[in-house]
């Protein structure tokens, strides 16, 4: 498995990514872990909020270029992190090829309880291979 590490900071109603995350036509089974930290609320400023809030659930809703919405299953957050695995048939056609947004969904532990991040436009980008398919 490959994994991509990334920071989502929401701050005053907007989210933002430390650096889109950049994945290529064919690509697949990448793993992309989100830490997600909330600053300005009125427990503090600058915290891991899957870790202080204990959410132990997530899921990740994309917003693709085509228009098409792509909700992931709830997977469970491990020390913190959530994790989302990137399946084949997401990035295997021309049209996913551009800039997506995408929304993090919390849940706790019975999923009773969601919160939504605000939208991290443009955070995951799908541009065109160089060559598409196996080579070897």
């Amino acid at each position: 498995m490959i994994y991509v590490d990334r920071t989502v900071t929401v701050q005053q109603g907007t989210s933002r990514i430390d650096e889109p995350v950049v994945l290529y036509r064919g690509d697949y089974q990448v793993c992309i872990r989100f830490t997600i930290v909330s600053e300005g609320l009125k427990f503090g400023s600058g915290f891991n909020m899957i870790e202080y809030e204990n959410t132990p659930h997530a899921q990740l809703i994309i917003l693709t270029p085509s228009s098409e919405v792509i909700v992931s299953d709830v997977l469970r957050c491990e020390e913190g992190v959530a994790e989302f695995i990137v399946p084949r048939e997401i990035l295997d056609e021309l049209h996913e090829v551009g800039k997506s947004s995408f929304q993090i969904r919390l849940y706790d532990y019975e999923q009773d309880s969601r919160i939504t991040i605000p939208q991290v436009k443009n955070g995951i980008v799908v541009r065109e291979p160089i060559v598409f398919g196996s080579v070897k």
